[in-house]
Order: C-alpha cells, then sequence, then structure tokens
C-alpha cells in the first residue's frame, strides 16, 4: 500500500476542530495524582488558533471536585492540551471527529518522520468489537 502524500491533499475548512484536553484528578493537598484523563471536545473557529482559544476557555468548565475511592476530597484540574485536530466536515451523526494512523505491527520500528503511531490495545479487552473479517 503507498503512502498518501498530505503535502497535496487540499480538504475546505469545516470551522470545527476536535480538541483533546489533559485533567489530572489529584488529592485534596494536589500533589498525588491519582488518574489522568483525556477529553475530546468539539470547538468551532475560524482558524486552528481560534479553536485552541475557544478550548482553553471552554476547559475549566470540566474541572471540578471528585471523592476517591476511600473517600477523600480531591480535584480535577486542566493540565492543557494534547492535540488538535480539523474536522473534514461539520459535526453531524456519524460525522468523523478523530483519527490517528497507527503502525498495525507494534514490533516494527516507525521512522522518526513517520506520523504515525504504535496500535495501542484496545482497552479494556470486553469493549472491543470483533473485526467483520473475523470468523
Amino acid at each position: 500500500m503507498g503512502r498518501i502524500d498530505t503535502d497535496e491533499v487540499h480538504v475546505e475548512p469545516s470551522g470545527w476542530y476536535a480538541v483533546q484536553l489533559r485533567y489530572a484528578y489529584l488529592s485534596a493537598d494536589e500533589s498525588d495524582v491519582d488518574l489522568v484523563e483525556d477529553r475530546v471536545i468539539l470547538v468551532d473557529g475560524t482558524d486552528e488558533e481560534a479553536a485552541l482559544g475557544r478550548a482553553v476557555e471552554m476547559a475549566p468548565d470540566y474541572e471540578d471536585d471528585y471523592e476517591t475511592d476511600d473517600g477523600a476530597p480531591g480535584v480535577i484540574r486542566f493540565e492543557g492540551i494534547v492535540a488538535i485536530k480539523e474536522l473534514d466536515d461539520p459535526p453531524a451523526a456519524g460525522a468523523e471527529v478523530w483519527h490517528e494512523f497507527m503502525d498495525p505491527d507494534p514490533s516494527r520500528p516507525i521512522p522518526v518522520n513517520d506520523d504515525s503511531e504504535r496500535l495501542p490495545p484496545v482497552y479494556p479487552e470486553e469493549m472491543a468489537f470483533p473485526r467483520a473479517r473475523d470468523d
């Protein structure tokens, strides 16, 4: 299978972006991170810079207090933006909002200039759907 030259692909801007935000779940003293969560939100913007600004404005809306498994208080804090991707089309049912190119063979080294990532395992396994070609 040949490589796609992304420099030759032209897509009309949709005005919509998927932004991956990172949050830390911190214990009451805010020194121990109990959990890290990435959330993907949709934002509109005339360009990537405007969309990033909107995402930063919206990010604190997801900050909150929580209770740990042992009943101690904690806080969910916005840590930063992990990634941003422009949608090809405006959001609607069935619209793609995120994609990653990954190497299906985790043992094969990825060249330094390659944009693909290693294929992560599906977690939890019971959430994985069988592929149509599997019997």
